[in-house]
């Protein structure tokens, strides 16, 4: 006697599950492994339909022994007899709620006085054996086709009951709002993406608005960016809470770093010779006013981290707010140990630029005391690899 199957419990157990994954691919192998381990299928197929090229594609197919799809044969079109049958007006709906292969000489028999109908069915028996598919579930969202499943035969021989039908269908259901969940995550990631770029692009327009002030900094906030990118691939990554965000608030906080002095006399920034002591106390402004700058834009607040403390001092010596040890932002560390082997490297008016050797020289004399041990060791490694 067949074991009943607890379906309700695979399903309710699946549809948590789909719920967080907002990957197609994803999505598409936990529902063909609940149906090949749990289930009892041999093997298992899923079609989605993709808008943008107005194919179905197979996302997955496999099976304890697997299943080798054709080469040619990993989408399918829109006028595909699979897909056609489905959306087939000649065809009474009770007929096309799910089609088991083994019941489409009856179809035949059913529609024998319709010729385009006859057709279809013929290139149906040929397709639904190309994917030894016995039973194929369709799968709507708004009238729209969007999923084809296809599955193959059960491993104990036994054919598939009424039981068997509900839970397939309920199941298409449930996956085919899984999967326009997933999509709707995709678009929000793309514009995402998209928004992330454009913000990109300004943050640069703004750097360079930085370096045209500053004329005897040219190209600074671009080589302190990525700089800073090279001491970072040596940071442990347990630093940071997640690593890709401050990955890219870190080279935002770079190319920004410096954008306080937009509001410092270009009298003194330009100045050849040392800065008077009132001019020293308006350069150390920047960092504040830089941060003030970013202030209202909720989406810059790890970003304005970097801007307002990459002046501070690993001994507590630095501004504008005298922090010291690990009290100091990670992003300002890193920060700081860029921009001042830059600053060291660099010709200014009024000295000529250190060697990298004793560049090198300064920023480990400085370790504990400017610069963060952990920044100076993963800046030691950025300059054994050649990457500074």
């Amino acid at each position: 006697m067949e074991q009943k199957k607890d379906y309700k419990s695979y399903l309710l157990k699946t549809a948590k599950q789909m719920i967080l994954i907002h990957d197609t691919t994803l999505l598409s192998k936990l529902v063909i492994r609940t149906l090949t381990r749990n289930i009892g299928i041999k093997h298992a197929g899923l079609f989605i339909y993709d808008k943008i090229k107005k194919e179905y594609i197979i996302n997955v197919s496999r099976g304890k022994k697997g299943l080798k799809i054709p080469v040619g044969f990993t989408k399918i079109t829109a006028n595909n007899s699979i897909i056609q049958f489905f959306l087939n007006k000649d065809i009474k709906q009770e007929d096309k709620d799910f089609l088991l292969v083994s019941n489409i000489k009856n179809l035949k028999e059913k529609y024998k006085d319709n010729d385009k109908v006859q057709n279809l069915l013929n290139e149906l028996e040929e397709e639904t054996s190309m994917y030894k598919a016995q039973l194929v579930v369709p799968g709507f969202y708004r009238k729209e086709l969007n999923i084809v499943f296809f599955i193959g035969n059960k491993i104990d021989g036994t054919t598939f009951n009424n039981e068997d039908m509900d839970f397939l269908m309920v199941l298409s259901s449930d996956i085919v709002m899984a999967i326009q969940n997933a999509k709707l995550f995709d678009d929000i990631k793309q514009q995402l993406d998209v928004n992330k770029q454009l913000l990109l692009n300004t943050v640069e327009t703004l750097a360079t608005a930085i370096d045209i002030k500053n004329s005897y900094t040219h190209g600074h906030t671009e080589r302190v960016m990525k700089y800073s990118m090279s001491l970072l691939k040596y940071i442990p990554q347990d630093l940071t809470k997640d690593y890709e965000e401050f990955e890219n608030s870190l080279r935002f906080s770079a190319l920004l770093h410096d954008i306080g002095k937009i509001g410092i006399p270009e009298s003194i920034l330009n100045k050849a010779g040392h800065l008077l002591p009132e001019e020293t106390k308006l350069i150390e402004k920047h960092p504040t006013l830089g941060a003030d700058i970013l202030e209202p834009i909720k989406e810059f607040k790890n970003i304005s981290l970097g801007v307002k403390y990459h002046h501070e001092r690993y001994d507590g010596s630095g501004y504008p707010c005298g922090l010291s040890g690990t009290d100091i932002p990670l992003i300002a560390t890193i920060i700081s140990v860029a921009d001042a082997y830059d600053a060291m490297t660099s010709d200014r008016p009024y000295r000529k630029g250190l060697s990298k050797e004793d560049a090198v020289k300064e920023i480990v004399a400085n370790k504990n005391k400017q610069f963060s041990p952990i920044v100076v060791d993963a800046f030691l490694k950025a300059i054994s690899n050649k990457e500074l």
